[in-house]
């Protein structure tokens, strides 16, 4: 899987990343990540530090004779969204390191792929997630502390399992890891002319909802698929006004259930937690005889949505089919039973909840239904996320949400979450960050909060008094297939990062 195309400047970092890019590291499953970083830091002769949940500092002097710089500390978390394309003839899979590399310029046909150029400005993995969030930024910390010039003493922190829960910046033992910087630079920003300084927090709910099954009796199955949205970060891109796969299939299986008296017997859509689904299949019991409304009614939805979605999203389109053979379901919901799921489905909160009011473009706060399995059994388990810039704003989402639930008859679960990051306008840090931005680039950064997940505001937590600031270089499409990363955005946040240690030694 080592790309062909010409390794891109800076050549360390791009060849450590397409190291990495090889190696397995799906949320919760990061030892083989852990594994090589542990080698590499012990083939330079690093001392490497692990806690018990799993995170790793990786201690790099500084080169400079006789220096009494503070360590600052650089972070990134070594996990990604594995997302493979459904139907993808090309083997590929991200949970098993196996992604395929294209180098190229946007295609703008497909702003998934690229047209492929040896000598173009972007790496794109046309099948599969690329795992440059946040591998590429893993890349950055191991060219510099290969550097012949290092201001400053560096600990470089891997945390794993942010993408699914940030269990490893809950669980990190700062003395395990020998940590005692007091300044901490972050290296997940996904746009190279912004600095980050606050996030939203958000918390998991998972819903359980059963209803007795039915035998099957009267009509034939029926299969609805809606698939090739573009899906994206439920957090950073749910400003985008994208379809999501689950609401806007249950959307059209509502309006069958009101001319039908359908029977849901399956129904599966979205793969992670944190992205905004991209596909969703259902299975249906449908009267013969309503199939002509049926058809009418799908294709009325997707007109009419693909006008609502026209330039914030690909094209929508339901298959609908029968299913023959032993594919076919001995058991679905009744038609009662079926309505009311679906009415649940359709209820959630989907999307931006609110926004900022003294930021107006910041969201306040958002509800992504991401997840949902119903079995022939009659059992159904739905999976949201919700994010708030504050506990209260994702607190009334939650409320709502178990409203919902109470009156459809099923349980719910609300994980703790994770803590907002509060901004810091006063913070030294920044203020030395927006110096160096001007000094190099001769214009001002962004200086902004963002509508996602990072680690900073449990780090604040584990390290109190830390100073810090989120930086990186540009990527699109994280968390779904076709994910890119700007090679120029890389060079340009690489002398960024060097400027900004050279000034704090």
């Amino acid at each position: 899987m080592f790309p062909t195309f010409p390794i891109p400047e800076p050549t360390t970092v791009w060849t450590r990343f397409f190291e990495l890019v090889q190696v397995p590291r799906p949320s919760k499953a990061e030892e083989a990540a852990i594994h090589f970083l542990e080698n590499w830091a012990k083939a330079l002769g690093l001392e490497a530090k692990t806690d018990q949940t799993g995170n790793l500092v990786v201690h790099v002097p500084s080169t400079l004779p006789q220096s009494n710089a503070q360590p600052v500390i650089l972070q990134c978390h070594v996990d990604i969204v594995s997302v493979t394309a459904e139907g993808d003839a090309h083997g590929a899979d991200a949970s098993r390191g196996l992604i395929p590399t294209v180098r190229g310029d946007l295609n703008p046909a497909d702003d998934k792929r690229l047209m492929p150029n040896p000598a173009g400005d972007w790496i794109n993995a046309p099948f599969t997630t690329l795992g440059a969030d946040n591998g590429i930024g893993v890349a950055m910390m191991m060219a510099l502390a290969e550097s012949n010039h290092r201001p400053v003493p560096m600990q470089l922190l891997f945390t794993i399992d942010e993408e699914a829960g940030m269990t490893g910046a809950f669980g990190l033992d700062s003395h395990a890891l020998g940590l005692t910087g007091k300044l901490l630079i972050n290296i997940d920003t996904e746009d190279d002319d912004e600095i980050t300084i606050g996030a939203a927090g958000g918390r998991d709910v998972e819903i359980q909802w059963s209803s007795p099954a039915a035998t099957i009796a009267n009509g034939n199955c029926y299969s609805l698929t809606l698939k090739g949205l573009k899906g994206g970060h439920s957090g950073i891109e749910i400003n985008q006004g994208r379809a999501n796969a689950i609401r806007t299939l249950a959307r059209a299986l509502s309006k069958l259930s009101n001319a039908a008296d359908i029977r849901l017997t399956k129904l599966n859509g979205g793969s992670r937690r944190n992205a905004i689904p991209d596909f969703c299949m259902a299975t249906i019991l449908l009267d013969d005889a309503k199939l002509p409304a049926a058809q009418s009614i799908i294709k009325a939805c997707t007109e009419q949505w693909n006008q609502l979605y026209a330039g914030r999203d690909n094209p929508i389109s339901i298959e609908l089919t029968q299913v023959t053979g032993t594919t076919k379901p001995t058991s679905c919901l009744s038609a009662a039973s079926t309505r009311a799921l679906l009415q649940l489905l359709t209820g959630i909160p989907t999307g931006i909840c609110e926004m900022t009011s003294d930021i107006p473009t910041l969201v306040e706060s958002s509800c992504n239904l991401a997840i949902v399995e119903v079995t022939e059994s009659g059992t159904a388990k739905i999976i949201c996320s919700v994010r708030g810039t504050t506990g209260f704003a994702a607190d009334d989402i939650c409320d709502t949400i178990r409203s919902l639930v109470g009156l459809a008859g099923g349980s719910i679960e609300i994980a703790d979450g994770y803590p907002g990051w509060k901004p810091r306008l006063d913070s030294p840090l920044l203020k030395i960050a927006i110096e160096q931005y001007r000094s190099l680039f001769a214009t001002s950064p962004k200086v902004h909060a963002v509508h996602a997940g990072l680690e900073c505001g449990l780090l604040i937590e584990k390290l109190p008094g830390l100073d810090t600031i989120s930086i990186g270089p540009t990527i699109k499409g994280n968390h779904a297939v076709g994910e890119r990363v700007q090679i120029s955005s890389v060079q340009k946040s690489y002398k960024y990062l060097l400027a900004i240690l050279e000034h704090l030694k």
